[in-house]
């Protein structure tokens, strides 16, 4: 199965057939593809005839540039606003960043007329668009920080989630049935938090903010927005708060946790219950991945097969939560984040060391293997923790060695 196929599609009804669409990006501005057409490779030849002759000369003028056009939808009731974003950052100067499922994540300019369609009928608005990506010469002074992109797409997801469930999830003037269904879904929703952070239990200020919020949640459900502050709170409460040091890795694992988050389902005709549980579901899961992003950009991997782990890990925790996303913007979002967070994490694993194995034809010490290998012995304890050598002076043919490269 091709990895388009695998991805998670959004349907929509365009004169009676059905299109499937996929999320994309630019500038951060979400939108939905049918199809991309790919054009470049190859050499740009200008052929030029030499008068009064048979003859001609063909002049490579270099390689042909790539061009990406999509067949783009603005879905939903504010697709107006989003197509009038969309042509904002499209309209401003330079390069920007297009997110894109299988292209991946690059560079680059908008070209050509932009031609949209509306569509009276439908909330919809579609349209052609076509990139050329930024090349060598024009990135080269251009810093970018990965680690500072992952952190504000993840800023930018937990507040789309938290205005989401805002709007969704109501109690006030509800009868008396639809409160208590939703103060049982935020108490479990709160024990899953304290469940999964147990690195931070012991830490009196979350224990206590955990306590507060149970003993008054039927209160707190009256306010919605403090409920919702109140769990990310949680859910994102930093070793600067408890007061003492968290590895991000065990954050990036409560993180995953919380992307499971799932509650039991509530009678269809009770349909207020119901979208409490769906925004509740939404706000742990997103607010988990908005948690596992920002803790794996701080993270100190010891080994490439370490960092391999976490990305597995987490592309699997976000391609399962994306199977259960309804929201088209959340998830664009979801998608967006994951993307940033998977590119950092390759990034970052070709800068890590990894393990050599070094075969010897002839025993020595171990301080002349490592002279010999490094021209120093400054990483004679790195090579010491990755061995047990039986005995350092007398290191046998027969004993690997094992060292970090850089």
């Amino acid at each position: 199965m091709a990895y388009i196929d695998s991805l998670q599609k959004v349907s929509i009804d365009v004169n009676g057939q059905a299109v499937e669409c996929v999320a994309g990006s630019f500038k951060g501005v979400p939108f939905f593809f049918e199809s991309t057409d790919f054009s470049g490779g190859g050499r740009n030849i200008q052929t030029n005839s030499i008068p009064f002759s048979n003859d001609h000369v063909n002049e490579d003028t270099g390689g042909n540039v790539a061009k990406y056009s999509f067949n783009i939808y603005f879905i939903g009731e504010d697709a107006e606003n989003k197509k009038n974003e969309f042509l904002r950052v499209c309209n401003e100067e330079g390069a920007g960043e297009l997110v894109h499922p299988y292209f991946g994540v690059f560079q680059v300019r908008q070209t050509g007329e932009i031609n949209l369609t509306y569509n009276n009928q439908q909330e919809f608005i579609s349209g052609s668009v076509s990139f050329v990506p930024e090349n060598d010469f024009e990135l080269k002074n251009s810093v970018v920080s990965l680690s500072a992109k992952t952190k504000q797409k993840a800023k930018e997801l937990r507040r789309s989630v938290a205005d989401k469930a805002l709007k969704s999830f109501k109690t006030s003037g509800k009868k008396l049935s639809v409160l208590q269904k939703a103060v049982a879904m935020s108490q479990k929703a709160v024990d899953a938090v304290y469940s999964c952070r147990k690195v931070i239990q012991k830490a009196s200020e979350f224990a206590r903010e955990v306590g507060r919020v149970k003993a008054n949640i039927q209160a707190i459900m009256l306010s919605p927005q403090d409920f919702i502050a109140r769990v990310q709170n949680l859910i994102s409460m930093s070793a600067e708060i408890v007061g003492f040091d968290i590895d991000p890795k065990d954050n990036v694992k409560n993180g995953i946790a919380l992307m499971t988050f799932n509650l039991d389902d509530v009678d269809v005709f009770d349909s207020q219950s119901a979208e409490n549980r769906s925004a509740l579901v939404s706000l742990m899961r997103m607010s988990g991945a908005s948690m596992v992003a920002e803790n794996l950009v701080d993270c100190e991997f010891s080994s490439a097969s370490e960092a391999e782990n976490f990305e597995n890990d987490v592309y699997d925790a976000f391609e399962n939560m994306l199977a259960d996303i309804d929201d088209v913007d959340l998830y664009a979002k979801a998608q967006e984040l994951e993307a940033a967070s998977l590119k950092y994490l390759r990034d970052s694993l070709s800068k890590i060391p990894y393990e050599v194995a070094i075969e010897r034809k002839q025993t020595n010490n171990l301080l002349t293997l490592v002279y010999e290998v490094f021209g120093g012995i400054d990483k004679l304890d790195s090579v010491v923790e990755r061995n047990d050598f039986k005995n350092p002076l007398l290191v046998t043919p027969g004993e690997k060695m094992v060292v970090l490269c850089d």
